[in-house]
């Protein structure tokens, strides 16, 4: 994967070795741009064709990983190989990884920061669920903060909205049907959730989609949560968890509507 450069400040990396995260200034906390003058020719060219913005969290809640920097990690490495079924299928594609912080508002104001600077096709991001036995896919964020536990900051908002006299709900834009048929296909363990939780996962979600939305932006947009990927007894690998990744970019990059099947929950 070609190095990942700044536009000033200092170059942070996050302790996954052998990838370098992109972090944005906010706050008066340093964050790493990423600067698509420093890819070589090819990859700039690319980077016309298909810009995924694609984000893990930190660890929380006294964790000491969070695996949706493993998903993340890989899937970015992957790419800089030429290795994605996304690629193969549909063209070039230039992923820009982004690690946010687990707190409610900053981690959104980054990632929408993150996408006025790139204007991105596809904006992803990747969470942690434990206790799901799937790939989740999540099909809507709620304009709802109710937090069982503090964020890393230390704030516990409880039945709050996120946006004051925002819609209750709005839709993942991104073709959540067709991704969970093929990622079924590759026998791995999918589902589509109804519910991303009140957590900052859901405050994430609905956050970049009502900014995209007021943007009048043509990016799709979702929110992908993983199980604990790392435990002895996790029901898919990262691999699985990478490759179901890759084919949610694969068919969100397809100009046509998602597929119109019957995959609703019954409860």
């Amino acid at each position: 994967m070609a190095s990942l450069g700044t536009s000033g400040g200092e170059r942070l990396t996050a302790a996954d070795p052998g990838l370098t995260w992109n972090r944005y200034q906010l706050d008066g906390r340093p964050r790493q741009f990423f600067d698509f003058s420093a890819l070589p020719a090819e990859a700039r060219a690319m980077a016309e064709i298909c810009r995924v913005l694609l984000s893990a969290f930190e660890p929380f809640d006294g964790a000491d990983h969070n695996p949706s920097q493993d998903v993340v990690r890989e899937l970015t490495e992957r790419a800089g190989r030429g290795q994605l079924a996304a690629q193969r299928e549909r063209g070039g594609i230039v992923v820009v990884p982004v690690l946010l912080p687990v707190e409610f508002t900053t981690a959104g104001q980054i990632l929408t920061q993150a996408a006025r600077e790139h204007s991105p096709d596809l904006v992803i991001s990747v969470g942690l669920a434990d206790g799901t036995d799937a790939i989740r896919l999540e099909r809507v964020g709620l304009n709802l903060r109710d937090a069982r536990i503090p964020d890393n900051a230390g704030a516990q908002p409880v039945d709050q909205p996120i946006i004051a006299d925002g819609e209750n709900a709005l839709f993942s834009t991104l073709r959540l049907k067709a991704a969970g048929q093929r990622i079924a296909e590759a026998n791995i363990p999918v589902s589509l959730s109804l519910s991303a939780g009140s957590y900052v996962c859901n405050d994430l979600l609905y956050t970049v989609l009502a900014h995209l939305r007021s943007q009048e932006s043509g990016a799709r947009a979702g929110f992908v949560h993983v199980p604990d990927l790392l435990a002895t007894d996790a029901p898919i690998t990262v691999d699985e968890a990478v490759m179901a990744l890759d084919l949610l970019i694969c068919e969100s990059m397809s100009p046509a509507p998602d597929t119109h099947a019957a995959m609703g929950a019954l409860h």
